[in-house]
């Protein structure tokens, strides 16, 4: 439901933006310069997670609209409350990758697919019967793949922001950088 109230603003906001801001036609060519962008990622889940992003555009000037990103972040590692003695830590992290495509030269629509891992680990509380032992850790890795879609906007020279959805973490997605 949330996706269907965004639907209007993603089809028709960048032809609006086009003639708004004066870009040049389609027969002139796109005025989409290459560069590189580097963003700093929050993901609104359950638990926040923090990440960097690259996303060049195409240096090619047959694909001068396409352009791609690869991204990583992490969420802060807790304790699970488990009855002594037994002891338990959660870590999350989150990767993604993907294609971009330059609507108008300063609006960016990328889309690709993502993931979210889960790794628990924890012990079962039994310790071995030995001098030097410790408890025995056991891991569980919950892979989670999903796909993301976003808007990235170039704003001036320098600045880039974003935002889009993840489904893979089912959250939303704000970015913001340079270029």
């Amino acid at each position: 439901m949330r996706l269907l109230t965004l639907l209007p603003f993603v089809l028709f906001a960048p032809s609006a933006l086009a003639q708004m801001l004066g870009q040049q036609s389609e027969e002139t060519g796109p005025a989409v310069q290459p560069h590189v962008a580097l963003t700093l990622d929050y993901y609104a889940a359950d638990n926040a997670l923090w990440g960097v992003t690259i996303a060049p555009t195409h240096y090619d000037p047959n694909y001068p609209r396409w352009g791609y990103y690869a991204g990583f972040a992490w969420g802060p590692s807790e304790s699970l409350s488990l009855p002594e003695p037994e002891q338990g830590k959660v870590k999350q992290y989150a990767g993604r990758f993907g294609l971009s495509y330059a609507l108008v030269p300063s609006l960016h629509l990328y889309g690709g697919a993502s993931y979210y891992l889960r790794e628990t680990h924890h012990t079962t509380g039994i310790m071995p019967l030995c001098t030097d032992c410790g408890p025995v850790w056991t891991e569980d890795k919950d892979y989670r793949w999903g796909a993301e879609l976003g808007l990235r906007w170039n704003l001036g020279q320098h600045m880039v922001i974003g935002a889009g959805y993840n489904w893979a973490t089912e959250s939303a997605l704000i970015s913001i950088g340079l270029r």
